[in-house]
């Protein structure tokens, strides 16, 4: 579809929960908007936290009118309290999407129809971040049809390490509908170096994996969780710590752009 240059449209997908993809999605946002690039987050989760965090309201339209009623996701949008980040909220009646959706013959690619009627338009997003429920239904299905990548947060513990198999078939799967779909690579979250156990898992996911497994890690720590209670992107809240860094340089790979503004003084 016709984008911007610099347009990209990134899933952050993974069937379970916990593994960290809404803060990854908060830190991405803030990393590129500091950027001084334009900054789509799409909340696809009916539990609608990215939308709680972003907006001080939640008014409709939400993306559930755009899969179900086929509004235009522009009606949708909203900007935030944050520079260069609007977002697309969900609400509660996500949760019951599937049944929305049933016998309806383009239903996975609704969210990929609408998307590209916003890039067609004046000033298109320059990243499009679409935040996926943890499972595999339907609108998980619509964010991968939309993308052009899938980053796959996931956290070094073995059942987290077990369910990759899955979102990684499931992505198989979905470039039957977009075969432009990559994987960006797997994004190991909430990571601890002084737990033995954690350094083997990952030691052991980089080898045999079968997908990329991206160098930068996001720690564990309270750093992310104040962060979050600030209502802050980790960018703007501790802008010149180790944490807003390791969201600067996973910008820089997923989407390499020129960069001066992702010199952090200006935030202090």
């Amino acid at each position: 579809m016709p984008r911007s240059r610099m347009s990209k449209i990134l899933a952050l997908a993974n069937m379970k929960g916990g593994t960290g993809k809404t803060t990854c999605s908060i830190g991405l946002a803030g990393a590129f908007a500091e950027a001084g690039q334009r900054v789509l987050v799409v909340d696809l989760d009916g539990q609608a936290n990215l939308t709680q965090f972003f907006l001080t309201r939640l008014e409709r339209p939400t993306i559930h009118d755009v899969l179900v009623d086929q509004l235009p996701i522009a009606r949708a949008i909203q900007p935030s309290t944050f520079q260069n980040i609007d977002v697309a909220p969900a609400d509660s009646r996500l949760h019951h999407l599937t049944a929305a959706l049933q016998d309806k013959p383009d239903q996975a690619i609704r969210l990929d129809t609408a998307l590209q009627e916003r890039q067609r338009q004046r000033q298109p997003y320059d990243l499009v971040l679409l935040d996926c429920p943890p499972n595999l239904g339907p609108a998980t299905t619509n964010a991968l049809a939309a993308a052009d990548a899938v980053l796959i947060p996931l956290a070094p513990a073995q059942f987290s390490v077990e369910g990759l198999w899955q979102i990684v078939e499931f992505v198989g799967q979905a470039k039957r509908l977009n075969p432009k779909l990559e994987v960006e690579g797997v994004l190991i979250n909430l990571y601890n170096a002084r737990r033995a156990i954690e350094q083997t898992y990952a030691d052991t996911l980089k080898r045999s994996a079968g997908v990329r497994v991206l160098d930068v890690r996001i720690k564990d720590s309270a750093k992310y969780v104040e962060a979050i209670a600030a209502r802050k992107p980790i960018t703007h809240y501790l802008p010149r710590s180790e944490h807003a860094q390791a969201f600067r340089e996973l910008a820089r790979i997923i989407h390499p752009i020129e960069q001066p503004a992702l010199a952090h003084a200006k935030h202090d």
